[in-house]
C-alpha cells in the first residue's frame, strides 16, 4: 500500500515527514528494523526501513548512500527515531531525499523502535485484510452480475462504483459502444478523439496506454479475446497517477468481468457468422427454395432484390500445410476492415475460402485493392493470398453462378496478378453475363410458346446446331425426315417466324444459349 495511506492511520499520527515528501506515494509492502553499518545489504523493494540512526553519526556518508540505494531498489523509505542519535538532517541530505523522492520520517522519541515497527506492521496487515475482504466481495458482486446476464450499461455502472471512476467499453475500432452513466454524454466525443486525434494504432494495440482527453488522464487497457483483431478495450479516468495494489486488484477484477461479458458477445457473433455461412452454402448448393431464401433475407434485413458481386480470398497453397489459425486471422482481419470502413459487404466461409458478397454500388476492384494492401501489411498473416471476383452482380438467389465466376477468376491469379476478375471463355459464358431479367425477357419473346414443349424445343435446337440439315436432325433424333419437317412447320406457326430468315435463326441461337 502507499506510504501516505499508512501514515493517515490514527495510531501513526506522531510520525512526521522530514524530507522526500514527493515520495509518499511509494509502495510499502514490508517493514524492517535494522541498525547495522552494512544496512544497504539488507534492502528490499517496497521496504520501509526503521532505524535509530546510530550508524549515521559514525559515518555521515552512510545516510547519503542509503538514500541512493533505496531509490535504486525502489524501497519505501526511511524512518529514523527522532532525538535518539539524530535531531536534524543535513541540508544536502534533505536536498538529495527531495530530488530522489525517498521519504525520510521522524518516529516519536518516546517510542521503542520495536513498538514503531509493530504499529506500522499492524496498519499494513489491517489494511491488507480489509482490502482482501473487499476484493472478495467485489469479485462476488461482479460474478453475480455476469451470471445474471445483465446489460452492458448496468455492468459498467456497477464497475464504475467499484473503481470510483467513470469508464467506457470500446470495441476493436476504438468506438465507445457503452459507457458508465457519468460518461454517456461524452461517448461520441470520446470516440471521435480516440479514432481521429489520439494517433493510436488501435488494431495492433496490445498493451495499456495513457492519454489525455478533456483535461483528464485516461488509461486504455486491452480486453483480450481469442483473436487479437477481435479484442475490445476499457477506458478509465485515472484517479491516481500511481495506483495502489488494491486499486490495481479492483481494476483487474473489473477487467476480468468485462472480458467475460465480451467473450460472450464474441461467441454470439461467431455463432451468427457460422449460421450465415451455412445459409449461403445451402443457397449455393440449391438446397433452399426461393421462398426460404427470401424469408431468411427478410429476417436478416437484407433486400432480396439487392445485387452483389462475389469475391473469393484464398491462400496460395503451393503444397504447404497452413495452420487453421491463419484462416481465422484472415477472416477476422477482413471482417475488421469491412467494419472499420462501414462497407456494405457480407462475408462467409466455404472450404477454407473466405467469400465476400460486395454490394453492386461499390467499386469492386478498388475495394479489393485496398483490402489486399491492408492484408499484406498485417504481420499476423504468414502466407500469400490471391483474390478472384465475379464480373456481374446478381441477387443472392444466383449465388452459385457468382461463386463459380469468382472461383474461375481465382484460378487465373498469380503473384504478379493477385486480383483477377472473371473472364468468359466462350460465347455461352459471355451471354450469361447479361442481367437475368433481360435474358429471361429475350428468351420468352423468342421461344416462349414452345418452352414447355420438350419435343419441339429439342427439334429446334438440333435444327439450329446441325446447320438446318433436316436429314441430320432426323438421324440424331431417330425419327423420319417427314416428322422433322412437320415439327418445323408447327414451330414456325407457333412462334410466327420464318425459319429461312438469317436474323430469325440468329435470335433463336442466342435464345437457346441463354436457356
Amino acid at each position: 500500500m502507499k506510504l501516505n495511506d499508512i501514515l493517515k492511520h490514527p495510531s501513526l499520527q506522531n510520525i512526521q515527514v522530514a524530507a522526500g515528501v514527493s515520495g509518499l506515494s511509494r509502495d510499502v509492502s514490508q517493514v524492517g528494523m535494522i541498525d547495522a553499518p552494512d544496512i544497504q545489504d539488507f534492502l528490499f523493494e517496497g521496504q520501509l526501513l526503521v532505524t535509530s540512526g546510530f550508524h549515521f553519526t559514525k559515518n555521515p556518508r552512510l545516510l547519503h548512500d542509503l538514500i541512493v540505494g533505496m531509490h535504486d531498489i525502489n524501497a519505501g523509505g526511511i524512518a529514523i527515531k527522532s532525538g535518539r542519535y539524530i535531531s536534524s538532517l543535513p541540508a544536502d541530505i534533505v536536498i538529495l531525499a527531495d530530488k530522489l523522492a525517498v521519504p525520510i520520517l521522524w518516529t516519536p522519541a518516546d517510542d521503542f523502535l520495536s513498538l514503531t515497527v509493530k504499529r506500522l506492521t499492524a496498519v499494513i496487515l489491517e489494511t491488507q485484510n480489509t482490502e482482501l475482504r473487499q476484493i472478495i466481495a467485489i469479485n462476488q458482486r461482479l460474478s453475480d452480475l455476469n451470471a445474471q446476464n445483465i446489460t452492458y450499461q448496468h455492468l459498467l455502472d456497477q464497475s464504475a462504483k467499484v473503481l470510483k471512476t467513470p469508464l467506457a467499453l470500446l470495441n476493436s475500432h476504438f468506438t465507445a459502444i457503452y459507457a458508465s452513466s457519468e460518461w454517456v454524454a461524452q461517448r461520441e466525443f470520446l470516440t471521435y478523439y480516440l479514432r481521429h486525434e489520439s494517433g493510436i494504432d488501435y488494431l495492433n494495440l496490445s498493451t495499456a496506454t495513457r492519454m489525455t482527453f478533456n483535461h483528464q488522464q485516461i488509461d486504455i487497457l486491452p480486453i483480450f479475446s481469442a483473436l487479437n483483431e477481435n479484442k475490445a478495450f476499457a477506458a478509465f479516468v485515472v484517479n491516481e497517477s500511481e495506483p495502489s495494489d488494491f486499486q490495481m486488484l479492483r481494476q483487474q477484477q473489473v477487467m476480468n468481468t468485462l472480458g467475460l461479458a465480451n467473450s460472450r458477445t464474441d461467441l454470439l457473433n461467431e455463432t451468427d457468422f457460422r449460421n450465415r455461412s451455412g445459409f449461403f452454402l445451402n443457397v449455393m448448393q440449391g438446397g433452399l427454395s426461393d421462398t426460404a431464401i427470401d424469408n431468411y433475407l427478410h429476417d436478416a434485413n437484407i433486400d432480396n432484390k439487392q445485387c452483389f458481386r462475389v469475391a473469393i480470398i484464398d491462400f496460395v497453397q503451393q503444397n504447404k500445410i497452413i495452420e487453421s489459425h491463419q484462416f481465422e486471422i484472415r477472416q477476422q482481419l477482413v471482417r475488421w476492415f469491412i467494419s472499420e470502413h462501414h462497407l456494405p459487404v457480407l462475408t462467409f466461409s466455404h472450404s477454407q475460402q473466405l467469400v465476400l458478397l460486395i454490394d453492386e454500388d461499390i467499386d469492386t476492384r478498388q475495394f479489393l485493392k485496398q483490402l489486399f494492401q491492408f492484408l499484406k501489411l498485417q504481420k499476423a498473416l504468414h502466407y500469400p493470398f490471391t483474390i478472384g471476383f465475379s464480373r456481374i452482380a446478381q441477387p443472392i438467389h444466383k449465388l452459385a453462378d457468382l461463386y463459380d465466376q469468382a472461383n474461375n477468376a481465382l484460378k487465373l491469379t498469380s503473384s504478379q496478378h493477385p486480383i483477377m476478375q472473371f473472364r468468359p471463355k466462350n460465347a455461352q459464358e459471355l451471354l450469361h453475363l447479361l442481367p437475368t431479367q433481360e435474358r429471361d425477357v429475350f428468351v420468352e419473346k423468342t421461344l416462349g410458346k414452345i418452352l414447355k414443349n420438350p419435343e419441339l424445343l429439342e427439334t429446334l435446337k438440333s435444327y439450329i446446331f446441325l446447320h438446318q440439315n433436316v436429314t441430320a436432325v432426323a438421324t440424331a433424333l431417330f425419327v423420319h425426315r417427314n416428322t422433322i419437317n412437320y415439327r418445323l412447320k408447327r414451330i414456325s406457326a407457333l412462334l410466327e417466324i420464318d425459319l429461312d430468315m438469317p436474323d430469325v435463326l440468329a435470335d433463336i441461337q442466342l435464345a437457346l444459349l441463354l436457356i
